[in-house]
Formats: structure tokens, sequence, C-alpha cells
């Protein structure tokens, strides 16, 4: 064998066939009735089918409607909720910061009294006149002291005798 007789092939047959077709098979008129009834029925599903679709679609998108109504309730009532937080937090601090300043008010009567009441004890001439003096004014408490009204009363019930007992002595 040849080099060339390896690489040739036998040629194949190329005639060509003729395909046959056969005619197609004829239906009866009960199957033709069978086969249009059939396909009306298939109709008729596809339309239910669709119907249907469009239904789940509608109610879905009803769902995704409610679900984004709720969720921008859920946001709202959520920054409410902030904004009340917020207010109150204010409002605590501002009652802490009044609380803050009747405290120095107070402190600074307290303090404004004590060096009130080592003045009045001071000028005392006896020892008498000294507990009398001492005993009404540590009668005084800062509930007193931050309530003019409670202190007049007080000042007149208790104080008069001291004062009057000045007068005398003021007039000798």
């Amino acid at each position: 064998m040849t080099k060339e007789e390896i690489f040739n092939k036998p040629q194949q047959d190329t005639t060509e066939y003729e395909v046959v077709k056969k005619p197609k098979r004829k239906l009866t008129e009960k199957q033709l009735a069978n086969l249009a009834k059939g396909r009306e029925r298939m109709k008729i599903k596809r339309e239910e089918a669709k119907k249907k679709k469009e239904k789940k679609e509608v109610i879905q998108g009803e769902k995704e409607h409610i679900k984004i109504k709720t969720e921008n309730l859920k946001k709202k009532r959520k920054t409410m909720k902030e904004i009340a937080e917020k207010k109150e937090k204010s409002i605590l601090e501002k009652l802490q910061q009044k609380e803050k300043k009747q405290g120095k008010k107070q402190q600074s009567l307290e303090n404004l009294f004590h060096r009130l009441k080592v003045d009045c004890l001071s000028q005392a001439k006896s020892v008498r006149e000294y507990t009398e003096i001492k005993e009404s004014l540590d009668g005084v408490t800062g509930e007193i002291l931050m309530d003019d009204v409670k202190l007049k009363e007080y000042v007149s019930q208790t104080m008069k005798p001291f004062l009057q007992t000045v007068e005398e002595e003021e007039e000798e």
C-alpha cells in the first residue's frame, strides 16, 4: 500500500432517495367533533387559569400594599415614640435644672438665714434671751424659708415677743 492509498477513502453512494409522503389520516365526524370539544374545554381552562393568575396577582398586590402600610405605620409609631422620648428627656432636664436652681436658691437662703441667726444670737444680752432666740430660730425649716408667706407668719408668731422687748429696751 502506498501512502496515497491509505488516505483515499472509498466514495460513498451519493444517490438521493425520494421521500414518499403518506397522506394524512382522515378523521371521522365523531372524532372531529370530540377534537373540537376538547379544544373548547382547553380554551376554557386556559381562560380560567389566566383569571386565577390575575386574581392571585391582585391579592398579592393588596398584600404588599398592606405590608407597606403596616411598615409605614410602624415607622411612624417609632418616630412618634422617639419624639416623645426626646420631649420627656428635655422636660426631665428642665426639671432637673429648675431643681438645681431651687437647691441653689434654698442653699443661699439657708446661708443667709444662718448668718442672720448668728447676728441675732450675737446681739443677745443674756443667756435666757439667747436660748429663747435660739429655740425660736431653730424651728425654721427649709420649707418655711422657701415660702415667703409661711416665713412671715412664722416670724410674726415667734419673733414678735423678741421684737417687743427690743423696742422697749430702745425706749428706755
